[in-house]
């Protein structure tokens, strides 16, 4: 009896996050069909991270209120009503795309309003994993949700480049739209999300809205992994977003390449994951998640740099990504295991609004220092012979030459990390 209520424990998780992967494999593709759209109609990575900026800043901003009501509202009502809206702004790029009509700044419109239903979409399907799945088995869980994350990351740009050459954005968008009817089936059919009943304290939304930050304000501990992980974050959208531009700027616009870039980050992230549902846990975690990104950092990031060719990017994103999935599942299983579940909503949600703040000013960052700082010093410099050395000439050179300023600000960013009693401090419990 034991076995079988295990197993049906499983196939739940199993079939709602084949779910998510369908659904979220059809935004990756459709975000990197726009991207790509967005670049070739500017040439301006700028214009290009204002597309996240857009996504990112509701969310984060909403994420306080978001994370109080899924506390307290239906899960899987959250997760259907935001997979609709998506899907009604999807059919209406299509629509602008079939009569002509589509501007750069209606995806910006479009952006803003997707963030604002993921803000509440993102903190629901964070508390579903946490009552569909046991505790003994949150790490494998996250070594799994990474294997399908990866996948993604591998195929998307793969199909989108594929899709966006020979049939354009349209079927992109298309593509999209058959996925979401795949995930509503999914989610609305066969997926059980226990109700859990829940003490209804008389305050008000606002109290419940501010308690996940002074959760956090308390629980420094914690805290330190928040701010760890908001400043990943900050380095990687800005390594995000100069990827694309400086690949394509290297390369004579060779968008096949950039989708070999792109898909190694996804198989890095296959591989990874794999080795996270096999190798035994540590009870080092700290050390563990430091030392993960120390290498990455300088690994991905100075490759980029002073690499010339594809090869070298692909070495780069591969190595610098292999073990990010081991991070993940860590960060994962301490903020599942320290918090009470009845709050995960709210201190997840302000989690959230913290850890991923970052993301959008990494997106600024990224968008202005390419364009107003490192891409015209590298060529009007003085010293652009010393840089020549160090990322080649021509165009491009000003985005390596930033990839290896991020290396070093990662290295000092993880050694400060590294001396933080706090954050340290979690592998004793």
């Amino acid at each position: 009896m034991k076995t079988f209520q295990l197993n049906k424990e499983q196939q739940n998780y199993y079939v709602f996050i084949i779910g998510q992967f369908v659904s979220q494999f059809g935004s990756r593709i459709t975000s990197y069909g726009l991207a790509l759209w967005s670049y070739k109609q500017t040439g301006s990575v700028l214009s290009m991270s204002l597309l996240s900026i857009c996504y990112l800043v509701p969310e984060v901003l909403l994420s306080f209120l978001s994370g109080s009501l899924s506390d307290s509202w239906n899960k899987k009502k959250i997760l259907l009503v935001s997979d609709m809206i998506a899907a009604f702004f999807s059919l209406s790029v299509i629509l602008m795309l079939l009569t002509n009509t589509l501007r750069l700044e209606y995806l910006y419109i479009i952006n803003f309003f997707l963030g604002v239903t993921d803000s509440f979409q993102n903190p629901a399907s964070e508390v579903t994993i946490s009552y569909i799945v046991p505790r003994e088995d949150f790490v494998k869980s996250s070594g799994i949700r990474s294997f399908f994350s990866s996948f993604n990351s591998i195929f998307s740009p793969i199909v989108a480049t594929t899709l966006y050459a020979f049939f354009g954005l349209k079927a992109i968008v298309a593509f999209d739209l058959a996925t979401f009817v795949f995930a509503f089936t999914t989610l609305i059919v066969w997926v059980r999300i226990p109700k859990i009943v829940q003490r209804q304290d008389k305050v008000s939304l606002i109290t419940q809205c501010i308690f996940g930050v002074k959760y956090l304000l308390i629980n420094k501990k914690i805290l330190s992994l928040v701010l760890f992980m908001a400043f990943v974050n900050l380095i990687a959208a800005i390594y995000n977003t100069n990827l694309a531009p400086m690949v394509l700027s290297r390369n004579g616009n060779n968008e096949v390449q950039l989708g070999i870039v792109s898909g190694a980050v996804g198989i890095a992230g296959l591989f990874g994951s794999v080795l996270v549902t096999r190798l035994p846990t540590t009870s080092k975690r700290v050390p563990l998640m430091i030392n993960i990104m120390i290498f990455s950092f300088l690994f991905c990031n100075g490759l980029l740099g002073i690499g010339r060719n594809y090869y070298v990017w692909t070495l780069a994103v591969f190595g610098g990504n292999l073990m990010i999935p081991s991070l993940i599942a860590n960060v994962e299983y301490i903020m599942r295991t320290r918090i009470p579940i009845e709050l995960q909503g709210r201190v997840f949600a302000a989690r959230n609004t913290l850890q991923y703040a970052s993301l959008p000013i990494g997106n600024l960052l990224g968008g202005l220092l390419a364009d107003r700082v490192f891409i015209p010093y590298a060529n009007e410099s003085k010293l652009r012979g010393i840089f020549g050395l160090l990322v080649g000439e021509g165009s491009g050179n000003g985005l390596g030459l930033l990839y290896l300023a991020i290396a070093v600000i990662g290295l000092f960013g993880c050694l400060l990390f590294r001396r933080d009693r706090n954050f340290h401090s979690l592998d004793q419990e």
